[in-house]
């Protein structure tokens, strides 16, 4: 059996892998939890409290004392600065889902040079949601703050959804981070491959046995 082995024609095959960096795979993970926790963030009505009242970026909501459980909303919010910061959030959102789909196609990809460009692209724009998004939340505190002397309740405070938007600014930064931090990392490996070739009523049989394997 071993002579036999030995006289049959042996071919070679260059074998083409892709592999995925954990720091890449990390960032696009981080992308998708942001734009979970945005869009958490915009839809709720918990970005200022106060004893009886809830307030978001689209309604404000009163506990109705009169009635056990009965809440009033009225999601007419005039001012201009609630409108920059709604138009910021919403931006945020739709930029950082875009960043996700770059950095999928760029994880499937085998084309080197489109690769790293997609690369540097999803990166730069996980970059800029988190920008608008920090925006929002810096200009939101600051205008409440201006217009406190206007208001009936003395005693506010910042909700649970102002906090997840600033978890959501953090993930769309951290996938940046990790993308910035992983960007050179090589991800295409060819292995040689040498194969033995079996003829069984004339059909070719080529069983796989890597031997070798080069990193590009």
């Amino acid at each position: 059996m071993g002579a036999e082995d030995e006289d049959k024609p042996k071919a070679v095959v260059i074998e083409k892998v892709v592999i995925v960096r954990p720091l890449k795979v990390l960032g696009l993970l981080c992308g998708v939890l942001a734009v979970l926790l945005l869009m958490i963030s915009v839809a709720a009505t918990s970005w200022l409290k106060a004893e009886d009242v809830l307030e978001g970026l689209w309604e404000k909501c009163v506990y109705n004392r009169s009635i056990p459980d009965w809440v009033e909303c009225d999601n007419s919010l005039p001012r201009e600065w609630v409108t920059i910061c709604q138009a910021l959030c919403i931006i945020s959102l739709i930029v950082c889902m875009a960043a996700i789909a770059i950095t999928s196609v760029g994880l499937k990809t085998t084309n080197f040079i489109l690769k790293y460009k997609l690369y540097w692209i999803g990166l730069i724009i996980f970059f800029a949601a988190a920008a608008f998004e920090l925006i929002s939340l810096v200009i939101f505190p600051i205008k409440f703050l201006s217009e406190m002397s206007t208001r009936s309740e003395i005693h506010w405070s910042f909700g649970w959804a102002y906090i997840v938007g600033w978890a959501g600014a953090v993930c769309e930064f951290t996938a940046g981070l990790f993308l910035l931090l992983d960007k050179g990392a090589e991800e295409v490996i060819f292995r040689e491959k040498s194969v033995q070739e079996e003829k069984k009523n004339g059909v070719e049989a080529i069983p796989d046995k890597a031997v070798s394997e080069e990193t590009v």
